[in-house]
């Protein structure tokens, strides 16, 4: 069994082993269904949305068209999404009806794993850690230009 890290260690490192050890724990609930994490990620997006261009998934991701249309590919191949061209430039994707019995079956396995992460905290600390989460992810400014915005507001 390793050490486990200490609270007062660096920021980024506790945040690359909390996602490395999430991401492996999803993997590892999905990995019957034929789904990794990130394509669970791409199918759950159409949780919200019936249909979604290359271009919109890859943006919404946050990784290339060309990472995207690899795993566009990939889902496609197993029969849980489809594409249909709008035309010459635009390729609509969309799950198939076993991709959207799949999403619905790996959501309730990622939501077990959430639960199980969650699980020593009060709602209010949860609260508090996805409002952060979600402040964190939506930093649009880099430290030396919040340094240089906090010292002009002084």
């Amino acid at each position: 069994m390793r050490p486990l890290p200490q609270p007062g260690a660096d920021l980024g490192y506790l945040f690359r082993l909390a996602y490395q050890h999430f991401r492996a724990l999803l993997d590892s609930e999905l990995e019957d269904l034929g789904l990794s994490a990130q394509e669970y990620g791409i199918l759950s997006v159409f949780e919200t949305r019936p249909e979604l261009s290359t271009s919109e998934l890859a943006r919404i991701s946050q990784v290339t068209r060309q990472t995207m249309h690899t795993s566009i590919l990939s889902l496609e191949a197993a029969g849980l999404v489809e594409r249909s061209a709008r035309n010459q430039r635009v390729v609509l994707v969309r799950p198939t009806a076993r991709g959207r019995k799949c999403l619905k079956t790996a959501t309730r396995r990622v939501r077990v794993v959430e639960h199980a992460a969650l699980a020593d905290l009060s709602r209010e600390d949860e609260r508090t850690i996805r409002a952060w989460l979600a402040n964190v992810a939506a930093l649009t400014t880099g430290p030396k230009k919040a340094e240089a915005g906090q010292k002009e507001k002084s």
